[in-house]
């Protein structure tokens, strides 16, 4: 493995553990009432999302490219709707109720940004990542198992919340997601520590 490659490799992994921190902390952040913290938090979660994206793309470019490019451009959505997701919170810090907005539909609009963002749109990409990593072998397969069967499993726990036939964010819902955290906590630590493989080379025959 390169230099340059082993210095994105953790760069990944530290921002996969800033977005895991950062989720936790905004959460902690909104339920004491401290909305501007909690806007800055998720600011950072979304600009930790869109890092994890790029650098992965540059990772696995050469050897899934379709797959690479498709998760970093869901990684920039997942990005953009957390912080469209802070937008009415930072409103309702700004006195939202002038204009309407009620503490009750900021949440809700809260809510549905974090089904959507931080729930369908993961879901996907972390099967689209499994998938890459799969294929990539530069790091262990089981690992990418972990992220395929997670990524699986938080998509069919969203779909039942968005479709009403589980409680949102409750029991069923958390347990449907320690997969995915468990994937993305391996990949963080295994990427700080190990690193990636170097890519195996299928090597040129000479002509005749």
């Amino acid at each position: 493995m390169t230099h340059s490659r082993r210095q994105h490799a953790r760069a990944t992994g530290v921002l996969y553990l800033v977005t895991h921190v950062t989720s936790v902390l905004a959460v902690v952040a909104y339920g004491a009432g401290t909305l501007t913290l909690g806007v800055a938090l998720e600011f950072a979660l979304a600009i930790g999302c869109a890092g994890t994206g790029v650098l992965l793309w540059m990772l696995l470019h050469e050897l899934a490219p379709a797959r690479a490019a498709a998760f970093a451009l869901l990684r920039g959505v997942e990005a953009s709707v957390i912080i469209a997701g802070a937008l009415p919170m930072l409103a309702l810090h700004w006195g939202g109720g002038a204009a309407g907005l009620s503490a009750e539909a900021a949440t809700d609009l809260h809510t549905a940004a974090f089904l959507l963002g931080q729930g369908l749109v993961i879901s996907v990409n972390t099967i689209v990542l499994g998938w890459a990593l799969w294929g990539a072998r530069i790091l262990p397969r089981p690992l990418a198992g972990l992220g395929l069967a997670g990524g699986g499993i938080v998509l069919v726990s969203n779909l039942a919340q968005l479709g009403g036939l589980i409680p949102l964010n409750g029991t069923l819902a958390g347990l449907g997601a320690i997969p995915v955290f468990a994937f993305e906590l391996w990949l963080a630590i295994h990427l700080i520590v190990r690193g990636v493989r170097t890519p195996e080379r299928t090597p040129v025959l000479p002509a005749a």
